[in-house]
């Protein structure tokens, strides 16, 4: 959802707090700030410095819609009819950082591979029809991409949220987009897998025999 923080609301006076913070974005995300930066401009940003590996510090910007919260403060305000109330969107956002934390999805991702590379063999190299061989897994990876997570499943797992269709439906909404960006790596990779070695098999002279 998105809000518009005025100035009174996070106090836009150039403040620069040097602090290590947990910065929580509403889509999730969350980062180590070592820094960060209000402007007093009503700049639609502030400016962030994560720590890397090597002790450098890596400058970022973030949009003020897109955050959460930032160390104990939350900044997100609904200002619009149908906007998530504060306690619906923390339920939402936990729902997601969950979902981020321990939905991995690998079996979209194997799947996809699978399906991939074995059109490329089946219809490409063995049945002749390249057409059918790309038409097969874009179907695949387009009718898995509305896959997610059951609500059962997550209930499973975390029965302390039974009654909380929020926290369900941001868990959901990750589950998903991590099933559907496996799905398309896996397939993506099949395929390439999959039309180099039927081509490899071709070159050489390997003869595929069609049964009656």
């Amino acid at each position: 959802m998105k809000k518009t923080i005025t100035t009174t609301t996070v106090l836009l006076i150039c403040t620069i707090a040097v602090a290590q913070t947990k910065l929580s974005l509403l889509d999730g995300t969350r980062y180590n700030v070592k820094e960060y930066t209000f402007f007093n401009d009503n700049s639609s940003s502030i400016e962030v410095k994560l720590e890397k590996n090597n002790g450098k510090l890596k400058t970022k910007y973030v949009d003020l819609n897109d955050i959460w919260s930032i160390g104990d403060s939350i900044l997100y305000v609904p200002t619009q009819e149908g906007e998530y109330s504060v306690e619906d969107m923390r339920s939402v956002v936990l729902g997601k950082q969950t979902g981020k934390d321990e939905f991995k999805a690998w079996w979209a991702c194997a799947g996809g591979f699978v399906v991939g590379a074995g059109s490329m063999f089946y219809f490409g190299a063995y049945k002749s029809q390249p057409i059918l061989s790309l038409a097969v897994p874009i179907v695949y990876a387009t009718g898995i991409s509305f896959t997610r997570p059951t609500k059962k499943g997550i209930m499973k797992r975390h029965p302390e949220h039974s009654d909380n269709e929020y926290f369900v439906y941001g868990y959901q909404s990750i589950g998903r987009r991590k099933i559907m960006i496996n799905t398309i790596i896996g397939t993506l990779g099949g395929i390439v897998v999959g039309g180099v070695t039927s081509l490899a098999l071709k070159s050489s002279g390997t003869i595929y025999i069609s049964r009656p």
